[in-house]
């Protein structure tokens, strides 16, 4: 008889493997999307709610991009509750709204993770996110970083509780939306989808997190 129960050794690299497998397979769907897009693609990446998994989706489609040896700059641009400083453990003493304050040059702010890798953290809470995200500072900023990367990642606040994705928005190509799987409910994902349709914006897509795997193929598997 077959022994069907995996040491967890194994479980934990199939799992692993699946994981980085479904940000390869994303990646490529996002590729295919903006196809008609010439030059620096821009995707901002946004949830209905808060802890819904939108800041990891985030940094793991930013590093799929760079292991293309693709040119890909990683915003925080959550400006109200910023975590990407903290998950990749770099500083953030400037960052974004150091930038557009005017404290800090950009070669100041941003952290050089590796030679395709670069993130420019949010920086310290400003007092007025919403204004800044929607000033055209911000809007100056990215049409500066479009001519030195081929993408560029923006982590935003959930569009279903400020507008500060919006603003973040129409300075993209289109909006990628996560989904966590049993708490999302489809009535968030249709709000958000209306706010983003009313204000001209295209949803690329929706990325479920935390869905339960129950199928491993380690066969299939790159040594």
């Amino acid at each position: 008889m077959q022994n069907v129960n995996k040491p967890k050794e194994n479980f934990a690299a199939d799992l692993q493997f699946a994981v980085s497998e479904s940000y390869k397979t994303i990646r490529t769907n996002l590729q295919f999307l903006l196809t008609k897009t010439q030059g620096c693609k821009v995707i901002a990446v946004s949830s209905a709610q808060a802890q819904e998994g939108k800041t990891t989706n985030s940094v793991n489609l930013a590093i799929s991009f760079s292991q293309l040896g693709k040119k890909v700059l990683l915003i925080d641009a959550d400006l109200r509750r910023p975590t990407i400083a903290k998950k990749l453990k770099i500083e953030n003493t400037d960052g974004l709204s150091g930038l557009l304050a005017g404290f800090a040059s950009a070669d100041q702010a941003i952290v050089q993770m590796n030679q395709y890798f670069s993130v420019l953290p949010s920086g310290a809470i400003p007092p007025n996110p919403s204004e800044l995200l929607a000033s055209l500072d911000f809007e100056k900023l990215i049409s500066t970083f479009k001519q030195s990367y081929d993408y560029i990642i923006i982590d935003t606040a959930p569009v279903g509780i400020v507008s500060d994705a919006l603003s973040v928005g129409k300075l993209c190509d289109g909006v990628l939306i996560v989904v966590k799987a049993k708490s999302t409910t489809y009535a968030d994902f249709e709000r958000v989808s209306d706010s983003l349709k009313l204000a001209g914006i295209t949803l690329l897509g929706a990325v479920i997190n935390g869905a339960e795997v129950k199928e491993y193929y380690p066969n299939y598997r790159s040594n």
